[in-house]
């Protein structure tokens, strides 16, 4: 039985291996079919094409008679391609050739000077140019004796139109937001940055995906050397699939294992074209709509679109209460476990008496507490983003008071620890995204900790340690924490904390030069 066992156990290991080396060489046979170049006969073209594509149901190859027995074929992916588009700029053409067009290389001539009616015709040899474009909503045009293809932009996919973005609401100004189609967010950009001085530079990522991006910048306004770098960090990205910006986030940023983002992400044009403006690089990317925005500040994490659309005043004063919102939310809940534990003598003797009162009944400690709270409501606004819309911010609402007042009854928690939880929320919510929310919970929960343990020291050494971190970060060479460090109270009296009435700004904000910390930032992190 033993035998037998061993036996089976062998057999089933040569089939999987067996299996996973078929797998091996079918990849292997695959690329270098698609590294060849077409070949001169038709049928064999068309052949090897579905072969290469696995023999895709989607895929509709049409053969076609021309005048002069002259051999065309027509190769589209169903769902990526608009099929009037397609008979009115390719099928009519090839039927309406004059009679004197009668071998391989005149037909050819002739469709791409006058036959073809398109704004993107270009021509491609290798089967990988070919399934590439195919994939991208283009038509191939093939010509019987001829060794290159005809490549027409004809993609009219299902996508999203543009709308307001969910993640940067704001009461006034542009409702519009970008999509997942590239080529409609560069519309988008170009619409409000219509100067000769814009820049777009295409690039591809990804060794399957075959992503395609753009890098926009301003020529003049921007940094050469930091559109230089970006250019290098964007050839070191190593990935098979790149589907989202976030992805390239990591190897732009000088520290990618830092909790905070060292760019600005969004989904606004608005946003995108006064960042061009002021000298900064707009990466986008095809099949999402956030862009990424760098150089970028700790206080471009703060602001919020609407800032510009209301009066200065207006502007300011939320600013500044988004940099307190960011305090409490980190601090708050630190701040009072330390004072309760270990610096009574801070707090009125009346409102010592009521917290001591309301925790008479909870039976652990205030930490515990504290951390049972925040989780809570961390849970909860969890599971309301991710319900729908509908009921999701109801059901926030709704079970933080079911939750807190049932708590506070049974004696689970204290009320003062329930109210100060509930604000801690609160102010994380009232930040521009949430994604920036996140470091600052991270950060909230281990001062938490520290402030339990070593009391108002501990919070200190830990405010200090994120203050230091904070400054030693960067922003492709850009200093994370400018204009505070290195310190120019100009520009930080004008854009970063207060918002100076509109003719009161300068025309372009000058940056701090790369040079300064060539030698680090220079190549990608891991």
């Amino acid at each position: 039985m033993a035998n037998r066992n061993l036996l089976d156990r062998l057999t089933q290991e040569i089939h999987t291996a067996s299996s996973r080396l078929g797998a091996y060489l079918d990849g292997w046979a695959a690329d270098r079919a698609a590294a060849e170049p077409l070949s001169h006969r038709l049928d064999e073209t068309t052949r090897r094409l579905a072969a290469l594509l696995g023999h895709a149901s989607d895929l509709h190859i049409r053969h076609l008679r021309l005048r002069g027995q002259v051999r065309v074929a027509v190769a589209v992916i169903d769902g990526l391609a608009v099929d009037e588009l397609i008979h009115r700029f390719v099928l009519v053409p090839l039927g309406s050739i004059p009679a004197d067009v009668n071998t391989p290389d005149e037909v050819v001539r002739w469709l791409v000077r006058r036959g073809l009616q398109g704004t993107r015709l270009q021509q491609a040899r290798l089967f990988d140019e070919v399934v590439r474009e195919l994939h991208r909503g283009s038509a191939v045009v093939l010509v019987d004796s001829v060794d290159r293809a005809l490549i027409l932009d004809f993609s009219g996919f299902e996508h999203r139109l543009p709308e307001e973005p969910a993640t940067e609401v704001v009461t006034r100004g542009p409702r519009e937001g970008f999509t997942e189609v590239l080529r409609t967010n560069l519309a988008a950009v170009r619409r409000r940055l219509a100067d000769h001085r814009l820049r777009v530079e295409d690039f591809e990522v990804g060794r399957l995906s075959h992503s395609r991006g753009a890098l926009l910048y301003v020529l003049g306004r921007a940094d050469p050397l930091l559109v230089q770098t970006l250019r290098r960090r964007l050839a070191a990205v190593d990935l098979d699939t790149v589907v989202d910006t976030s992805q390239l986030a990591s190897f732009l940023s000088g520290r990618p294992w830092s909790p905070f983002m060292q760019y600005r992400s969004t989904e606004r044009p608005d946003v995108c074209t006064a960042a061009l403006a002021e000298g900064r690089v707009v990466l986008m990317l095809d099949g999402t709509p956030f862009a990424l925005i760098v150089p970028a500040t700790f206080w471009d994490l703060l602001q919020s679109p609407e800032d510009y659309y209301l009066r200065w005043p207006f502007g300011t004063a939320m600013r500044l209460l988004r940099l307190f919102a960011v305090l409490v939310s980190v601090s708050g809940l630190a701040l009072y476990v330390a004072i309760v534990n270990y610096h009574h003598e801070l707090i009125p003797t009346n409102l010592l008496v009521t917290i001591l009162t309301s925790r008479a009944a909870v039976p652990y400690p205030t930490v515990v507490e504290a951390i049972i709270l925040n989780v809570g409501f961390d849970l909860l606004r969890e599971a309301g983003a991710r319900m729908p819309r509908g009921i999701g911010g109801a059901l926030s609402v709704v079970g933080a008071l079911v939750v807190g007042e049932a708590m506070v009854r049974g004696g689970l928690a204290s009320a003062p620890m329930v109210v100060l939880a509930a604000t801690t929320a609160v102010a994380t919510l009232s930040l521009p995204t949430f994604a920036v929310t996140v470091p600052f919970r991270l950060i909230s929960y281990a001062l938490l900790l520290l402030g339990s343990a070593l009391g108002l020291f501990g919070i200190a050494v830990g405010v200090t340690a994120v203050v230091g971190h904070l400054s030693s970060l960067e922003s492709v060479g850009r200093p994370f924490l400018a204009p505070l460090a290195p310190w120019r109270g100009e520009a930080l009296l004008e854009d970063a904390l207060v918002r100076l009435p509109w003719r009161r700004h300068r025309k372009q904000v000058p940056f701090v030069p790369v040079e300064r910390s060539a030698g680090r930032a220079a190549e990608p992190g891991p």
